[in-house]
This record gives C-alpha cells, sequence and structure tokens, in this order.
C-alpha cells in the first residue's frame, strides 16, 4: 500500500510518499509490521492519504477493514482508496457498497483457510507431516519433505530419555542428569559455553518428550483445535482423543516401549501440595493400598518435631520422618477406608531384605529357585485356568444365546409382530452385550496365553533377580526393573501384637507375602 504526506507547514513533520509492503503475512493479520508503522505514522499525522491496489490489500477481516475506513481514517482526515474495487473516500455513492466488498473478501479468506486446513489434515491423515519444526531426535527426509527420518545426533538423546524412563526414573530425575551429563536441548551447534540455557531441561520439556507418539513411528494430527477463524486462542486436545496414525516412518522406541512408558507416567501419584517432606519417594507409582487399590501417599511429621531420636539423640534422615498412608483414608476419612499407615523406613528395610533374599537364593542354587517358583507358578494357573475356561465357557453360551434370540426378533419382525422402532430398541442393547463378551474373551485369551509363557517369565526373573544379590541400596531403577506393584495391607492385632502384611507382586512370577511385626 502507498501513503501521501499531508501539505503542512510544519516541514518537520512531512515525510515523501512511502510504500509499506509486508510480505508473507497473512491479511487478516492487523498487526504486520509495516500496516503498523503506516498506522503510528498516520497518527502522527505524516500522512493525508493511503491507496491499495484493492480492498483486500487493506485487510481481509471485514470488521476491523470496516473500522479503518469507516472510523479510523476519518477521524484522522485521511482519504483512502482501493484502485481496483474504484473506492474513494471522497466518493460517498461509491463507499456504500464498500462494506459488502469487505465481507465478500472476508469470506474468501475464510474459504482459503478450511482449503488449507483440510489440505494439512489429509496429508497428516496419510502419514505426512505437515508441522514446522520436527520433533528433536527427528529431521524431514531430504527426498521427501513429509517424511520424517531419525537426525544422527540427537536421535540417541531420545533414545537415553526413553531408557531412563522405561528404569523408573521421573521427569525431574531424568531432566537433572541430561544437564550433569551435559547434553544439549537443541539441534543448534555452537560456542555455548557461556549459555546456560542451552543445557537448561526441565520436567515438563521431558514429559512433553515421554507423551510425544512421533518417537514411536507415529504422526499426530493434531494436539489443539483453534476456536474461531479470527480467534488466536487454541483449545488443547486431551490426551485420549488425539488421533494418531501409526507406522508413519522409522521409531526411535518401540510402540510397545512407549506404552510401558504410559502406563509408567500415568501411575505415578500426583505431587500433593503442602507435603514438604524432603525424602525422595523411590515408591512412587508402584506402593498401593490392598483395601481399596488406591496409591499410597507419602507424609511428613509436622514440623516443629525434633530432627533426632529422643533414645539416641542421633539426628535422624529424612526417610526416618516420613510414612505412608491410604490416598482414600487421606481424602475420605475412615470411613472410606482405614490409614493403611506403614513408616517408610520399615518398606524400605523390608523390600532390600526381600530382593537379597531372593536374589542370593537364585544365585547359589537357580535349578531349585526355578522349580520352586515353577511350582507356585503352575498351582496358581491351574486354579486360574479352571477359573477363566469357566468364565470362557459362560460368556460363549451367553453370544449363542443372544445369536438365537437375535433370529427370533427378526423373524417378529419379518412377520409385522415387532415395529421396525421396537426391533432397533430390543436388538440395541444386546449388541451392545455381546460386543462386550466378546472383548471380555478376547481378554482371558490373552491371560491364558500369558500363562502358557510362565516357563520364560521365571527364566527372565531368575536372569534379572541374580544380578542384585550384594545389593545394599534401591533406587527407582531396581524396583522399576524387579516390582510391578507393592500391596499394603491393613494393620491388624493378632494376639496382642500389632501385625501388617505387605505383598511384593514382582514382575514376571508374582505375589511374595511378607509379615510385618
Amino acid at each position: 500500500m502507498r501513503a501521501k504526506s499531508k501539505s503542512t507547514k510544519a516541514k518537520s513533520n512531512c515525510i515523501k510518499d512511502s510504500v509499506y509492503i509486508d510480505d508473507g503475512y497473512t491479511g487478516r493479520n492487523f498487526n504486520r509490521p509495516s500496516f503498523q508503522r503506516m498506522i503510528a505514522d498516520i497518527e502522527a499525522g505524516k500522512i493525508g492519504c493511503v491507496i491499495t491496489k484493492d480492498l483486500s490489500r487493506l485487510g481481509r477481516n471485514y470488521i476491523e477493514a470496516g473500522s479503518y475506513i469507516e472510523i479510523f481514517f476519518p477521524k484522522h482526515r485521511v482519504r483512502y482508496i482501493a484502485i481496483t474495487d474504484g473506492v474513494d473516500s471522497l466518493t460517498r455513492q461509491e463507499m456504500d457498497i464498500t462494506p459488502f466488498k469487505n465481507i465478500l473478501n472476508d469470506m474468501y479468506s475464510r474459504d482459503i483457510s478450511k482449503k488449507v486446513l483440510a489440505g494439512r489434515m489429509t496429508r497428516s491423515r496419510q502419514g505426512k507431516f505437515c508441522g514446522g519444526q520436527p520433533p528433536l531426535g527427528l529431521m524431514r527426509d531430504p527426498e521427501d519433505n513429509g517424511h520424517l527420518i531419525l537426525e544422527p545426533d540427537t536421535a540417541p538423546v531420545i533414545r537415553k530419555i526413553y531408557d531412563m524412563a522405561l528404569d523408573g526414573l521421573g521427569c525431574m530425575r531424568i531432566a537433572k542428569q541430561l544437564m550433569e551429563d551435559k547434553i544439549p536441548i537443541t539441534r543448534v551447534k555452537g560456542d555455548t559455553a557461556c549459555d546456560v540455557n542451552y543445557y537448561s531441561w526441565g520436567a515438563s520439556r521431558i514429559s512433553h518428550i515421554l507423551r510425544n507418539p512421533f518417537y514411536k513411528g507415529a504422526h499426530l494430527v493434531c494436539r489443539t483445535h483453534q476456536k474461531g477463524i479470527r480467534s488466536n486462542t487454541y483449545d488443547i486436545i486431551p490426551r485420549e482423543d488425539w488421533e494418531v496414525i501409526e507406522d508413519c516412518h522409522e521409531a526411535i522406541v518401540s510402540p510397545e516401549e512407549w506404552e510401558q512408558v504410559q502406563t509408567i507416567i500415568d501411575r505415578r501419584p500426583p505431587i500433593m501440595k503442602g507435603n514438604a517432606c524432603p525424602f525422595y519417594n523411590i515408591f512412587h507409582g508402584i506402593i498401593y493400598c490392598a483395601t481399596c487399590g488406591k496409591s499410597m501417599q507419602v507424609r511428613y511429621e509436622k514440623v516443629g518435631r525434633t530432627g533426632k531420636n529422643r533414645f539416641t539423640g542421633e539426628e535422624r534422615e529424612p526417610i526416618d520422618k516420613a510414612y505412608y498412608i491410604c490416598q482414600t483414608y487421606n481424602r475420605l476419612g475412615k470411613n472410606a477406608c482405614s490409614s493403611h499407615k506403614l513408616e517408610a523406613r520399615d518398606l524400605y528395610n523390608l523390600v532390600l531384605a526381600d530382593i537379597q533374599e531372593l536374589a542370593k537364593t537364585a544365585l547359589k542354587d537357580a535349578d531349585t529357585f526355578y522349580q520352586r517358583l515353577s511350582s507356585r507358578m503352575e498351582r496358581r494357573y491351574m486354579a486360574d485356568a479352571s477359573e477363566i475356561q469357566k468364565e470362557c465357557d459362560r460368556l460363549t453360551a451367553r453370544n449363542q444365546e443372544i445369536d438365537t434370540m437375535f433370529l427370533s426378533l427378526y423373524t417378529d419382525k419379518a412377520k409385522g409382530v415387532l415395529t421396525e422402532q421396537r426391533f432397533l430398541k430390543l436388538t440395541s442393547a444386546m449388541e451392545q452385550e455381546q460386543e462386550a463378551n466378546q472383548k471380555r474373551l478376547g481378554d482371558l485369551m490373552e491371560m491364558m496365553r500369558r500363562s502358557d509363557e510362565q516357563e520364560s517369565d521365571i527364566k527372565a526373573f531368575i536372569r534379572e533377580i541374580r544380578q542384585y544379590a550384594t545389593i545394599e541400596e534401591l533406587d527407582e531403577v531396581v524396583l522399576h526393573r524387579l516390582i510391578h506393584k507393592i500391596l499394603v495391607g491393613e494393620v491388624k492385632k493378632i494376639d496382642g501384637q500389632k501385625v501388617q502384611e505387605v505383598k511384593i507382586v514382582y514382575n514376571f512370577v508374582g505375589e511374595v507375602a511378607i509379615a510385618l511385626e
């Protein structure tokens, strides 16, 4: 657009004819640099006339374009001319049709935006990358701009992040480790020795990477939804509603590993506000109440209590001040569940001793240990298999019964006994039940298949546990490699003594019951 200066006696305020160009900016954006510079010159009294090729060059938002033409320009005594549209603010007759032309320009812009978005969505659903910068660890294929390949320098970083997550490390611990290892947060290289932000990993960045389906070889169609064509605000699409296209490019982690990481993240309990406990909870995500099934939460002795042992006078460590209680009890009280209180030190010592015992047994006589586990799992398998088979038979018989009922209802409809509406209402519920039964049958068959693999599971557990025969301390890596979950029972009184059962559910082999006295 071109602007001409006003004729004024104050020569210092005069400017020569100027051209204001904003290449690469959409007409719907009125915050274009050159456009805003022109507005500033108008407000400073330096411009008396604005000329554009047509109305769309001023802008394609009919509300804002109309505001400038009808209000802003007349207020500052600026003449406006759109050459090809025949618009001249000095000619009233020609200006009467200007709002309608602005609306047409706006509609055209909306139509273009919808077509561009539809094109991008179609390409995304075809597995093509249509975003800007690919996620860290990936890059555009030089031979196909819409296809992603692994970036040699940064893909190992992503692999390392997922490996640490699979070992049970939380986002903050992973971020801290990456910063200690001086791993940059970007693919950009340069002299960054003095740039502290170059290695400034954070928990939110790690969480974003671990949640990103691109790293399992999939495409995420969209993560946000624009609230309106004119709006610059977006609604975040919930993760469960993401549209993910699988097998689009080479994966950094396998889909199974990616899903495993999601499970690890989802089972971490939320951080409770106001719980200023310096004890780092290495059991997060694996310790649960045996009664209600909710996760156990860490609590800490109230501020003001002495940090010294009242008997020995020695300074107590943070773990000696921490304890676990049932989340349901903590939120809803004793009518919902009991506290299941367990001292953090007792749990730590209990789990450590059990791992040490199992590891030494496996190392001393692997064959005997295998037979012991195999016999126990076989007994459990026989009992479970019997119940599973009974349920499978029941569900199969019920589905056959539903098929017979379908046939009977269809016959009644054909004879005119049942109306179409009544037929659909009766069969809809049966279809839903049959689908649910079929899904449950699939789950049961998977359980039986897993049971048949017990031999390999036992051998895998023995290989894993033998590594920890000399272990002296616990950490997240050890716990998540060995233990699936820990179930804390209710405190009971037996023969005048308080007893609390703790069940350790190991990976591959299942439960081991231990009693605290």
